[in-house]
This record gives C-alpha cells, sequence and structure tokens, in this order.
C-alpha cells in the first residue's frame, strides 16, 4: 500500500472538525513525513484548519538541541508555527515509560479544546506494540494495539498513519528529498521493542514477506473485538447501575464469569480506576462475588469495593483517624469543627431531638473496640450492632466520630444520642451533624 499525502484526509475527517491541527513533530521520519502531507494539503487548498507543531524536547539526548533546531528549522521553511517544550523525566524505572508519561502529560496540558492533535504512529509501530503486550499476556484491549484516536485533555489525539508501514513513509520521504532526524537511542537492542524491531521482526519477514498486511487484518478483527467487549460492558453496566450509583450484586451473579470481568472492567475505566489485571480481575470474580455479604471489602490498588445494601460501591481509602482525642468548647453557642481530614462536626441549637444538657465541652474520639450505647427506648447495644442496624456505608464506620462527655458516650452521628443526655418534649437540645469526607468514586466526565 502506498502512502501519498491525499490519504491523509479519510483519516482526518474521521475526527471531529478542529480549529488547528498540532503536530506531534520530534524531528523523526514519521513525524516529518506527516507534517509535510499537511502543508502539502494545506498548499492545495484540501485544509481549512490551521496547522502548527509541538516538540517536546525530553533532554536525555546529548543531541536534544540538535533535534530541536531541526524542527525550528523545517517549520521556519514550511511556515508552521512551532511550540517547544523542554521537560523533565524521572530518573526512577524505565527511561522510555517516563519518558512517554511526561511526554503525554505535556501533551494534555498544552491541548486546547479546539484542537486536534496528529501523531505519526505508523503500522510497525502497531505490530510492535502488539507483540510486546503479547509478551506481557495483554488482554482484547491490549491486543487490538494503539487507538487510532481518543480524548487527550481539553483536545483530541488522532494517529492517521496507522494503515502505513514505515517503508511505505520512507519511500514518501525519498520522493520528496525530505530529511530527518535519527534517534540514537532506536539501535540500543536493550530496549524490549528495538530487540523486536531489529531482531524478531527481520526473521518474521523474512520467512512471510507479506506479513504486515495480514497483520492488518488481524489487528481490525481485534479492535473490532474490542468494541463489541466494551459495548457489551456497557449494556450490562447500564443494566447493573442502580439509584444510589452502586452495581447491583444479583445483576452482576446473573451473569457469566467472563461478562462478570468485562463488567468489573468497565466500571472501573468509568470511576477513572486503572485496570486491576487479569489475575486481580479473576480472583474477584472466583473467590469475592460468589461469597459477597454485607460489609464485605475487596482492596484494589487505588479504591476498595464494598458490598452495602446488596450493591458494590467503590470507596477511595484515606489514612485512619488519628486515636487522640479532639476537645470540642461548647460555650460558644453553634460549632463547625474541622476533623483534620474527617470531614466536618456541626452542632448547633435544635428544637427537635438533640443533646440535652448540653456539656461545657465534649471529646470527640473514634472506636477502639467494647463501646455500646442505650438509645431512647431500647436495650443497652454495642456500638458495633447499632452502625450496622443504622444503615451507615461500611467505610464509614470505623470513622464515625464518637462524642464523649468524660467517660460516657453521649452520641454517635447518625446513629442517635444516649438516653440519659436526649432533650425531652419542650427542651431545647443540640443537634449533631457529621459531614464525612467524600469517599464514593463517581464516573468522570
Amino acid at each position: 500500500m502506498s502512502y501519498s499525502a491525499d490519504k491523509l484526509l479519510p483519516a482526518l475527517q474521521q475526527a471531529p472538525a478542529a480549529k488547528r491541527y498540532v503536530v506531534a513533530l520530534s524531528g523523526g521520519l514519521d513525524s516529518v513525513v506527516l507534517l509535510h502531507s499537511l502543508c502539502a494539503l494545506r498548499a492545495e487548498g484540501q485544509l481549512t484548519s490551521e496547522i502548527s507543531a509541538l516538540h517536546i524536547n525530553h533532554n536525555l539526548s546529548p543531541i536534544a538541541q540538535q533535534w530541536q533546531a531541526f524542527c525550528q528549522q523545517i517549520c521556519a521553511d514550511w511556515q508552521v508555527s512551532l511550540h517547544t517544550e523542554a521537560i523533565e523525566v524521572s530518573a526512577s524505572g524505565s527511561i522510555e515509560t517516563a519518558a512517554r508519561n511526561s511526554r503525554y502529560q505535556a501533551f494534555r496540558e498544552l491541548l486546547q479544546a479546539d484542537e486536534l492533535l496528529l501523531m505519526a504512529h505508523h503500522l510497525d509501530d502497531q505490530i510492535e506494540t502488539v507483540l510486546f503486550r503479547l509478551t506481557r499476556g495483554a488482554g482484547a484491549q491490549g491486543l487490538a494495539g494503539i487507538p487510532a484516536q481518543r480524548q487527550l485533555g481539553s483536545g483530541r489525539l488522532l494517529r492517521p498513519l496507522l494503515q502505513y508501514g514505515r517503508a511505505e513513509l520512507a519511500a514518501y520521504a525519498a520522493m520528496h528529498q525530505l530529511a530527518w532526524q535519527e534517534d540514537e537511542s532506536n539501535s540500543d537492542q536493550q530496549h524490549d521493542r528495538n530487540y523486536l524491531r531489529h531482531q524478531v521482526l527481520p526473521q518474521i519477514e523474512k520467512r512471510w514477506p507479506d506479513y504486515r498486511q495480514s497483520w492488518r487484518k488481524s489487528l481490525a478483527l481485534l479492535s473490532e473485538n474490542d468494541d463489541l467487549q466494551k459495548q457489551l460492558g456497557a449494556i450490562d453496566l447500564r443494566d447493573a447501575t442502580t439509584e444510589m450509583g452502586g452495581i447491583s450484586v444479583a445483576v452482576m451473579q446473573s451473569l457469566g464469569s467472563a461478562r462478570q470481568r468485562n463488567l468489573l472492567r468497565c466500571w472501573l475505566q468509568q470511576l477513572g480506576v486503572r485496570d486491576p489485571g487479569w489475575n486481580t480481575l479473576h480472583q474477584f470474580v472466583s473467590e469475592f462475588i460468589p461469597g459477597v455479604s454485607r460489609g464485605s471489602k475487596f482492596a484494589l490498588e487505588s479504591c476498595d469495593v464494598y458490598q452495602h445494601q446488596a450493591q458494590l460501591f467503590a470507596v477511595q481509602p484515606l489514612p485512619e483517624p488519628g486515636l487522640e482525642a479532639q476537645m470540642l468548647r461548647l460555650d460558644d453557642g453553634a460549632i463547625d469543627f474541622s476533623l483534620n481530614g474527617n470531614g466536618r462536626l456541626r452542632i448547633e441549637a435544635s428544637q427537635v431531638e438533640g443533646i440535652c444538657p448540653l456539656p461545657h465541652s465534649l471529646q470527640v474520639k473514634y472506636r477502639e473496640g467494647g463501646e455500646s450505647l442505650k438509645l431512647k427506648g431500647r436495650p443497652q447495644k454495642k456500638l458495633k450492632q447499632l452502625l450496622q442496624e443504622s444503615g451507615m456505608p461500611p467505610w464509614q464506620r470505623q470513622r464515625v466520630p464518637l462524642l464523649f462527655a468524660d467517660a460516657e458516650l453521649v452520641c454517635v452521628p447518625g446513629v442517635g444520642i444516649a438516653e440519659s443526655y436526649l432533650a425531652q418534649s419542650g427542651q431545647n437540645g443540640a443537634q449533631v451533624v457529621w459531614a464525612a469526607p467524600t469517599q464514593l468514586l463517581a464516573p468522570k466526565s
């Protein structure tokens, strides 16, 4: 399949209209071909959008400034505005991963709502990515490869060259006598992608010269399969989502294990939670869901999943509240008191049920175990039982502030007031309201 500038147009038309096309310009062959193609279309009057370029300088190569100067020169020659951005790359872990994360963070911060970022990934990049992910046990989403387009920051990202191999882009560059910069790190075969590029793929091509065309079809089929999984997951997620925003345990249990995992993956993705991976998904479905009961918790890397009122909720874990008691002086009337990362406590006069007589001070403590409380007209009960009966979500039960007068438990917000401190008919009391910290994860817009 040969490449020419006019073949960009169908890919550009698949993305939402943009005021400006922003080319991610590294100075390498691929991005130079992409920028030149856009300039050719502009010269022919086939583009109405503006063209600009963005060069990210990672400051990792000794010739990084040379790359930047090259990009500045071709943009000046082709009358394209260029923005250069220097970034810092973390020295810990994989340099490749850290550079990519920093680069995309810069893209997110710089891209405007009316802009479309164009990246020059091509078919060979796609094949390398799929092979690399296959070595790591990727599922359908990973094996679908690099997405052709997606939301990025305030704008959108498009990869219009994914159907063309590097050789086709090189032929275009030779035809138009284009110059580019070679990344010297591409020859370092200690990097997995470079090993695939220089050792594995040439052997495959030697045996099966047309493998790219066959694999292009396979990639398209894998992408379709991934789309179908996402559509099915969206249907199941719609059917399982409750009025409270949780996931119905009954609906989830009515599905087969594969659909349960798919539903869980779609739900967590909607909440902005990182995919927990194959092993964790299987453990959740095979161990947690069959035995789920009131208050059950399953810990993920970045959130906890609780069962509450026959529903699943994803909860952001917070540090445990401190054990040190906090003193509330009540001489000044209404109080709005910060609980040091555990929400706020408000105490105000009330003509309905409240604390009476109101002590001069109250101590705020947290559960240590063994607490009990006698509510009006009810026998003395363990606090653990009262919290369960109250319907308080399990993720709040260890965090609920307990109000003591000396050593006596006076009030548990959301549960009730001790009978001995409860205002009688006609008496004014003090009402206690706990504004708990936000922990429930909500869908990302």
